[in-house]
């Protein structure tokens, strides 16, 4: 064994001289290197073991990738392979190069170093050497091993995200109302009737669509398009699955940092090919599932510069405190101390982009380390990493250079012929003063080291939200040929602000001059259109500027003097397209290389800007908003899954919530957290009410009423009811959308909680009597109104979750409510029906009732003072009714009757009088014997359902019934015979009913798509003509045991044979 090797064993084995120091082994080390260089520079081959303190289990697989990646391209290394945990390195490298590369990112220490003796003889037992044959086998070990791995930290992370699921629909349950609970069954009573499944596939012509087009040229979507071709059956765009992506984003997470950002890219530059959103492969919930768990494996980090000597104990515990603080919210720190460095560490600033920077005088202290600063500076900016200042016992004045220490530097070198150097230290110092920090004080040295740190994550996560990377993408595959309008579209505290800087910020460099305003519309009206205008032209034309008035400018004046430049404007929201027109002074001047940004919450202020597609802000998904909450709750799941749940992932909620219920004690922060919902904090309330207070007295009433009672019903239901109060709901719905106060999903209303909180505290605001409130809902309340008999003529609707609820009413409960317009008794759970008692019956309800939705009622008819001029529904299922009402009522404005399971109901003689009912449901009415006289005579009927009326015999002629779309007639276990069919039915359900044929008139209705005839034991034949039905798509015959012949039914579900 040569000098060398042998001096590094000892130094590893603990056999050298003891009592030296590491710098006095490090120098026997480089002398005995420099001694038998030619054995190290030679084609000798060693075995070097090493022991690497990699992380905790999640992140390891990434670890040792990454280790073994570093280690591989250090020269000299042939095999780099793990044994049992240890690192284990074969080549003809310089083990200390080794050391020294590992060392900068995790704890490493030399176990052994040995000669490789390629004769198995001289192999030694306990460390086994490695032939190429067997490192061939390691790697393959090592492979099965990492997938293994990975197999399992995927369990446990689908365990995880089961769990979170979990918690939060326990959550929803138990934070959301009652009546929300009960939305599944409300709104399938309100909403549109479902149709049943279809038989037919319907298979969608394929386009083809080139994959390299001349007119794109991008290096990743070329290695995306190369990709397909290379598969083992070549694929084109237009045939590319999920798995096809996924399979590509594996490959290219070894090369690309930012997965996410790439898939941000790709997918838009299929949009710019025309692929549809529901084709786009990289839109698909698995590629989103994907990119979620890639999300959870990786490490995410945050650099901490600092200048710390160990001079000072206060600097040193608090950058302790907040790599810990860091280390506990699961960020790895990369500490990056600028005392006694040489050169710029590039590749460890490049590990985040975000960074932690501790100012203290330790700066001033070196003038190598005020150069560092500025080349690090320098670096991040190029690199646009945000950077969070620390004030550590220092103040602004004192790192421009104006007091303390820095003052003398500045000044000592100022005057020693070094202007130019002090004046990039200036800079650099007045570039971190631009920047909003922090100020440390001795009495909040761990507050602010949590404070500092939730803030860089913060954002950090910014930096990776699924939005800004969306951003980003449309603009980077933004090809106008003339100025381009950018509008950025979203719901009050949803982040609009921090996505529009964060995205100035990266584009400014880029630019010749930058522009951002923020609070446009408070701007205009603290200081007038004038003034803006003055101020706008003040910092574009900077010191060029005309002496001439603002209002004097021309656009052509604009359009040459800015012609050969590139402008960047960002106007923050914005609320009226003329203001901004007039503060930028016309939007014809700008041209090709100019972009504005706006943002705004309505959508059509951003249309009238010129911007031809708006991009919509998204809510945050739950992997965003669960990593947004522990920054300020950690191991309080149950809370945390709340505050996720009535958040709605919008970010402003989550964070002054999630700020004001950390600074409770564990037991009291679900109680905070109800009381926060019921009065909402300042910051949530402000931004709610500057969209709230702009909307006229239409839309404030339709979003109060949808607020307090409609959430999650279908639009049509709902537009239904409120235009018979008088509103012009269908505009004003519209409108809502466009204040990004509501939204549509699957025609279904959607408001976010904060703003249903907020809208119902605006209420609970009217007065502090609920008796003389508008609107109510909560059972307390409602309860304590009713049975005081204490209702007023201010209240419009009730709502009230009846279940577990037994209490005794008055007759003249309602008497003085005049102006009721909606009112719903229902019990969101089945099993706990609750009973609102009338002993001494009814006297009467209010006339001006729109919606009479009264669950169990418990009298047999309504009260005969009750005029229904103004009732368009009536759902009262599971009621004591024999009969609506006695004698004639006026009749003309009811759509929906629901009685459903009322099972005394035996008179409904005045449906006939009710001409424009659109919907009937008498499902399990079991007492109808006789309804040939009962059905009106209109065309306006589109659903009929009395299923389980068993005692039915006899049901009338439909055919005049042209609107009729639904008939069904399922589980009539006494109806024998049906006359005839309406002509335009595409629905017909007679499952289990007596009837030995079908009417002839079912060949001719065209539209017919759903035939149930299941269990109709005593049907024999069906009519030859249906046969020839081009229009059917289901037919269902199981059961049908007297069924003499069956036609050719080709391509129909003729159910199991």
């Amino acid at each position: 064994m040569s000098k060398y090797w042998k001096v590094l064993s000892d130094l590893i084995s603990g056999s050298a001289a003891t009592g030296q120091s590491s710098d006095d082994r490090i120098k026997t080390l480089q002398d005995a290197r420099g001694k038998d260089k030619a054995c190290i520079d030679g084609k000798d081959h060693k075995v070097v073991v090493l022991k690497i303190d990699l992380p905790d289990f999640k992140s390891r697989i990434n670890a040792w990738r990454s280790a073994r990646a570093k280690v591989s391209k250090i020269p000299g290394v042939s095999s780099v392979v793990r044994n049992e945990g240890e690192m284990t390195v074969i080549g003809t490298m310089d083990p200390q190069d080794i050391l020294e590369k590992l060392n900068k990112y995790w704890p490493t220490e030399i176990l052994k170093v040995e000669p490789w003796v390629e004769s198995s003889k001289s192999r030694s037992k306990k460390h086994k050497h490695f032939s190429e044959e067997e490192s061939l086998a390691a790697e393959i070990s090592l492979a099965q091993e990492i997938s293994r791995e990975e197999a399992i930290l995927a369990q446990a992370e689908e365990a995880f995200l089961a769990d979170a699921m979990l918690m939060s629909s326990l959550a929803v349950t138990k934070s959301l109302s009652c009546e929300e609970r009960s939305r599944s069954k409300s709104t399938e009573e309100s909403g549109d009737p479902g149709s049943g499944t279809s038989g037919t596939n319907f298979q969608r012509k394929s386009t083809t669509i080139p994959l390299h087009p001349s007119c794109y040229q991008n290096d990743e979507w070329n290695s995306f398009c190369e990709f397909l071709s290379n598969r083992l059956r070549p694929l084109t765009l237009s045939g590319c699955r999920s798995n096809d992506v996924i399979d590509f984003l594996r490959i290219m997470r070894q090369a690309s940092s930012d997965v996410h950002a790439l898939v941000g890219r790709l997918s838009s530059a299929c949009d710019v090919f025309g692929i549809k959103p529901k084709n786009n492969p990289f839109h698909s919930v698995a590629v989103t599932a994907y990119l979620e768990t890639t999300r959870e494996r990786e490490t995410e980090c945050i650099l901490v510069v600092s200048c710390n000597g160990n001079f000072d104990v206060d600097e040193t515990s608090f950058i302790e405190a907040i790599l810990k603080e860091l280390h506990k919210r699961e960020v790895a720190p990369v500490s990056y101390n600028l005392l006694g460095r040489q050169h710029l560490d590039a590749e460890m600033l490049n590990r985040s982009s975000v960074g932690i920077m501790v100012l203290s005088n330790s700066y001033a202290c070196s003038r190598q380390s005020l150069d560092h600063l500025v080349a690090v500076m320098e670096h991040l900016k190029v690199k646009n990493v945000v950077i969070v200042p620390v004030y550590f016992k220092v103040t602004l004045s004192d790192i421009c250079g104006l007091e303390g220490k820095f003052e003398a530097v500045f000044l000592q070198y100022l005057s020693s012929a070094q202007p130019d150097r002090v004046q990039k230290w200036e800079a650099a110092m007045a570039d971190l003063a631009s920047t909003d920090g922090h100020e440390w004080t001795k009495e909040t040295q761990v507050t602010l080291a949590e404070e500092v740190v939730r803030s860089a994550c913060l954002r950090l996560y910014m930096k990776s939200s699924k939005n800004l990377v969306r951003i980003l993408a449309l603009l980077n595959h933004s090809q106008s040929s003339d100025a381009d309008f950018v509008g950025i579209w979203g719901m009050a505290g949803i982040g609009k602000t921090s996505i529009a800087r964060e995205i100035f910020g990266i584009l400014a460099p880029q630019y010749d001059l930058c522009y951002f305003l923020q609070d446009f519309d408070l701007m205009c009206q603290i200081k007038g259109l004038r003034q803006m205008r003055e101020d706008f032209y003040s910092i574009v034309f900077g010191e060029e500027k005309p002496s001439i008035c603002a209002s004097d400018v021309k656009p052509s004046f604009l359009r040459d003097w800015f012609h050969k430049r590139t402008v960047l404007v960002v106007l923050d929201d914005v609320s009226s397209a003329r203001d901004a027109e007039g503060v930028l002074g016309g939007f014809g001047w700008f041209s090709h290389r100019h972009r504005i940004i706006l943002t705004s919450r309505r959508k059509q202020v951003l249309v009238q800007c010129k911007v031809k597609e708006p991009y919509e802000i998204q809510q945050l998904c739950q992997f965003e908003s669960f990593r947004f909450c522990k920054q300020y709750l950690n191991g309080e799941s149950g809370v945390m899954s709340e505050l996720m749940s009535c958040s709605s992932g919008i970010p402003l909620v989550l964070k002054v919530l999630g700020s004001s219920v950390s600074k409770q004690h564990f037991n009291n922060m679900k109680e905070h957290l109800h009381s926060l919902r019921r009065n909402p904090p300042t910051q949530i309330l402000e931004a709610f009410r500057r969209s709230f207070d702009r909307l006229d007295e239409n839309k404030k009433n339709i979003f109060l009423d949808i607020a307090c009672f409609f959430r999650g019903y279908y639009k049509d239901h709902v537009v239904q009811l409120l235009d018979a109060c008088g509103f012009r709901t269908y505009l004003g719905i519209c409108d809502l959308i466009d204040e990004s106060l509501i939204s549509l999903l699957d025609n279904r209303i959607e408001i976010p909680i904060p703003f249903q909180d907020t809208g119902r505290f605006i209420v609970d605001q009217e007065d502090k009597n609920p008796c003389e409130r508008s609107r109510l809902w909560d059972a307390n309340d409602i309860i304590d109104v009713l049975t005081k008999n204490s209702g007023t003529e201010a209240i419009e609707g009730i709502f009230l979750d009846a279940s577990d609820l037994t209490c005794e009413l008055s007759p003249t409960v309602l008497g003085n409510m005049y102006r009721l317009r909606l009112l719903k008794f229902y019990c969101s759970i089945s099993e706990n029906e609750g009973k609102l008692n009338l002993p001494q019956g009814l006297d009467s309800l209010p006339d001006e009732l729109r919606l009479l939705h009264w669950e169990n009622y418990p009298l047999e008819c309504l009260p005969c003072k009750f005029n229904p001029e103004n009732l368009v529904e009536v759902n009262m299922p599971h009621s004591n009714l024999k009969k609506l009402w006695a004698g004639k009522k006026n009749l003309e404005k009811p759509k929906k009757i629901k009685l459903s399971h009322s099972r005394n109901l035996t008179d409904i003689l005045m449906l006939s009088e009710a001409l424009n009912l659109e919907d009937i449901d008498l499902e399990g009415c079991t007492s109808l014997v006789d309804i040939s006289t009962s059905i009106p005579r209109c065309g306006k009927l589109v659903s009929l359902n009395m299923k389980d009326c068993s005692h039915l015999l006899t049901f009338p002629s439909i055919i005049h019934l042209t609107s009729l779309k639904i008939l069904n007639l399922s589980g009539c276990l006494q109806l024998e015979e049906i006359q005839d069919f309406a002509p335009n039915l595409k629905e017909v359900y007679l499952a289990e009913t007596p009837i030995r044929e079908l009417p002839l008139s079912v060949v001719n209705i065209t539209e017919l798509a759903t035939l149930d005839l299941e269990n109709c034991r005593r049907l024999q034949q069906l009519p030859f003509g249906i046969r020839n039905s081009r229009s059917i798509v289901e037919l269902k015959l199981s059961g049908c045991t007297s069924l003499e012949n069956l036609p050719n039914l080709e391509a129909l579900d003729c159910g199991p044979s």
